[in-house]
């Protein structure tokens, strides 16, 4: 994979994003490239990746599903108790998930949130550790949006989507998705409904997130 040598951001063609999504999964947790299974992703990014995952409240508005600490620093997060925000230092490799971010938005979005953290560590980390040398006072974190963030920069958008198109397809890898959906006889005109809760009910996903993938693999 080619690496925009200006920045160190991948590379990574939408044909590709299945492929990455295998490639991490050969790494960390090849069973699901074998047959149907669900992908633990937490105790992979806890025990795989080394990441330590904290649950705390990151906006008033719930707006920010998850962070990446990239380097060790002072990072904003929000007290709903207080009702203000304060700083609090992180220590590199932490991921922080709002719970109530992501449980305002679905049931299966934190499992999704937490792959999707894991995808900027998996192929982004470089770009952070680049910024690093270039502003070695700041801590260095990706914050991911419940939608695109107003003052996110041209490279965190292009990150940001990649991590997007890539976390559902480590939950839900190519090849083994759709010998379980067409095992549950989904097919374009059917009322797919019911096999769809069950695919998410199966992956701790969301529904949403299930529909997607089918469209992705063409089975709807």
């Amino acid at each position: 994979m080619d690496y925009n040598m200006s920045n160190l951001i991948p590379y990574i063609p939408a044909s590709e994003y299945d492929k990455v999504a295998e490639d991490f999964l050969g790494l960390y947790y090849p069973e699901a490239l074998v047959k149907p299974t669900p992908v633990p992703i937490e105790r992979i990014a806890k025990e795989e990746l080394g990441l330590d995952i904290q649950y705390v409240c990151l906006s008033e508005e719930l707006d920010i599903y998850g962070m990446t600490i990239f380097s060790e620093g002072s990072v904003e997060i929000y007290d709903p108790e207080e009702g203000l925000y304060d700083s609090k230092i992180f220590k590199r490799k932490t991921v922080l998930i709002d719970p109530e971010a992501v449980k305002k938005t679905n049931i299966g979005c934190r499992n999704n949130t937490i792959a999707h953290e894991c995808v900027h560590w998996y192929k982004h980390r470089l770009y952070f550790k680049m910024q690093h040398f270039t502003l070695p006072r700041q801590a260095k974190y990706c914050k991911c949006g419940v939608e695109q963030l107003p003052y996110a920069t041209e490279e965190e958008d292009i990150m940001e989507s990649q991590a997007v198109a890539i976390a559902p397809r480590i939950l839900m890898p190519k090849t083994p998705f759709v010998e379980a959906a067409t095992q549950l006889n989904i097919g374009y005109g059917k009322d797919n409904w019911k096999a769809i809760c069950q695919l998410a009910d199966f992956y701790d996903v969301s529904k949403q997130s299930v529909k997607i993938r089918l469209e992705e693999c063409q089975l709807m």
